[in-house]
């Protein structure tokens, strides 16, 4: 255990100024990032549930245009699934090329017994906690962290 702190604690003494501040902006952001899986996981979107579907892209739409980010839709509904984002940042040309990738529906269908989102002490459950809507608000908290600092060329003020 000393041993765990004792690490923990020269890890924390070699963080750049840049990820010191992503450190604090995670801690700070979050509540903020909390609501944001409980809202997520509280909408269904079975596969089959294109309009579920459509409202877990809408609010990753509102959360990543604030970043900075182009969010196209891709309608798939002619396939019988809702369709997919894909949000683009240019960047300013200096940094490396990162993709992320994430699923905004569950296998859990409208009718399904397991549906809501409950906390019990510090872990969440609900349909797609841990896949994939868990996946989606990792990826905000991310953007939201490098944001702060200016990585990617990204405003350093913050969103609301």
């Amino acid at each position: 255990m000393i041993f765990t702190l004792l690490s923990l604690a020269a890890a924390a003494t070699t963080l750049s100024s840049a990820e010191a501040r992503m450190q604090v902006t995670v801690a700070a952001e979050a509540p903020r990032t909390e609501a944001l899986l409980e809202r997520l996981v509280e909408q269904n979107s079975g596969s089959l549930n294109l309009a579920g579907v459509t409202k877990v892209a809408e609010m990753m739409r509102a959360e990543l245009a604030p970043l900075g980010f182009d969010v196209r839709w891709i309608d798939m509904r002619a396939t019988g699934r809702a369709g997919h984002i894909v949000a683009t940042h240019k960047g300013n040309g200096r940094g490396k090329r990162v993709l992320l990738i994430g699923h905004l529906d569950t296998v859990f269908e409208p009718d399904s017994p397991f549906r809501g989102f409950r906390r019990e002490g510090t872990r969440a459950y609900g349909p797609g906690v841990g896949d994939d809507k868990g996946g989606l608000v990792v990826i905000v908290a991310a953007l939201r962290a490098m944001q702060a600092p200016g990585r990617f060329g990204m405003p350093t003020s913050r969103s609301c």
